[in-house]
């Protein structure tokens, strides 16, 4: 994660700040809710709430009480959590009857997604996988580009770009990432192999020999390159790639925020390979490479 985002809770839901999809107000009302009145966030980007650190914050606040408020909105005949979910659920545990909480009265369901992610990422990091399927919900749940979503949360376009990558990943690759047992690169990597089996495969290997990513990188370039390359067979010798070509790639992809392929021959001729995956990929590739003022 390259940086924060640029506007903390403070500013979208204190004092006289609007929220995202709320009409201009003074300042939220604070109430004392009923506990049993009050439900989760459904666009909670977070999925699993770990009982550890759930219950160490269960035993803070039979201590000290909730001081720090949630955030709701009305629903129907109650009120729906728009930030604040852990909070909510420690107090529960603890046997807590009311909770302190900010109503918002105008949010509307585009506001209350991103104020959840904006708290989730700000205060306990999202898993990877948790992150992009966030991401996913904000381009097709609320119809918002992939440049639009990353201007939301405060981060590179490219980044939003690899988060969404790895969805496309086989589901025991993404519950590998997610739990941490390979990185988020790694998972960037093994996309490249692009046959599911294959990267299964690969997976295991990764975990097997614990490698790092540029191995898994060089692993997957060399599959990629055929077996005759890759075995080093006779009249066809494998020749190493120059330092430049692998540093002017990497850069490429990142500015890009997809897969580049760099093929140099003799004379500084040769091709550059940019991959894409689907529609909206490529419009904002051409936008990038090439934009309509200038074609």
């Amino acid at each position: 994660m390259e940086r924060r985002l640029g506007r903390g809770l403070e500013s979208l839901l204190g004092g006289t700040a609007q929220a995202p999809g709320a009409s201009s107000q003074p300042q939220a009302p604070h109430a004392e809710l009923e506990i049993v009145r009050v439900r989760p966030n459904p666009m909670q980007p977070r999925k699993i709430f770990e009982s550890g650190p759930l219950e160490e914050l269960r035993d803070s606040i039979a201590r000290h009480g909730v001081l720090q408020p949630i955030c709701v909105r009305r629903r129907d005949s109650g009120f729906e959590i728009i930030a604040g979910e852990r909070r909510w659920r420690a107090a529960r545990l603890a046997g807590l009857r009311t909770i302190p909480a900010l109503i918002l009265e105008s949010v509307d369901d585009e506001g209350m997604l991103e104020l959840a992610l904006v708290e989730n990422l700000q205060r306990e990091d999202l898993d990877p996988m948790e992150r992009a399927r966030a991401f996913r919900e904000m381009v097709e749940g609320l119809g918002l580009t992939q440049e639009q979503v990353a201007q939301r949360v405060g981060l590179k376009r490219s980044t939003v770009a690899n988060h969404l990558r790895l969805l496309d990943l086989p589901v025991e690759v993404q519950e590998a990432v997610a739990g941490g047992v390979i990185d988020m690169g790694h998972g960037r990597a093994l996309l490249t192999l692009e046959d599911p089996k294959a990267i299964k495969k690969m997976l295991a290997r990764t975990v097997r020999e614990d490698l790092s990513v540029r191995q898994v990188e060089r692993l997957v370039r060399a599959a990629g390159e055929g077996p005759t390359r890759a075995a080093g067979s006779p009249g066809r010798k494998s020749t190493p790639r120059a330092p430049w070509m692998e540093e002017l790639e990497g850069r490429m992809r990142r500015h890009l925020g997809t897969k580049i392929s760099l093929q140099n021959g003799d004379g500084y001729r040769g091709r550059i390979v940019i991959q894409y995956h689907d529609r909206q990929e490529l419009e904002r590739l051409s936008d990038l490479l090439g934009p309509k003022d200038q074609v």
